[in-house]
């Protein structure tokens, strides 16, 4: 019973370890410098990118027109590919409202994966 649950445990750690390493990498600061400079010559949006999660998720700002934004996520997505970056996705965010009352409201999104 002991070398069971012994079996168990060593199992365990060892899916842990392979789903922490699978978890998605940190972009490189250059590619982020790169990607920010790009996104700052589309007038489309403007400021920098509001947030990153660890290379997962990159969430943008656009002024709301009461149009969905994930063409524009679409786009973003575009320049990450160009950059070597494929296992992220996009969300665009309404800026004013961040700037305005701090509310976060998800007006576009896409996914970068093939």
């Amino acid at each position: 019973m002991k070398r069971i649950i012994l079996l168990v445990l060593i199992a365990l750690s060892v899916g842990v370890t392979l789903y922490l390493n699978r978890q998605a990498e940190p972009v490189p600061e250059s590619v982020r410098l790169a990607l920010e400079a790009q996104l700052t010559e589309d007038l489309r949006f403007p400021a920098r990118p509001v947030w990153w999660q660890d290379g997962a998720i990159l969430a943008v700002g656009m002024t709301a027109d009461g149009q969905p934004k994930d063409g524009a996520a679409a786009d973003v997505c575009g320049l990450l590919r160009r950059q070597g970056i494929t296992d992220t996705s996009v969300e665009v965010y309404d800026l004013d409202k961040i700037r305005q009352s701090e509310q976060w409201d998800l007006i576009g999104r896409a996914s970068c994966k093939p």
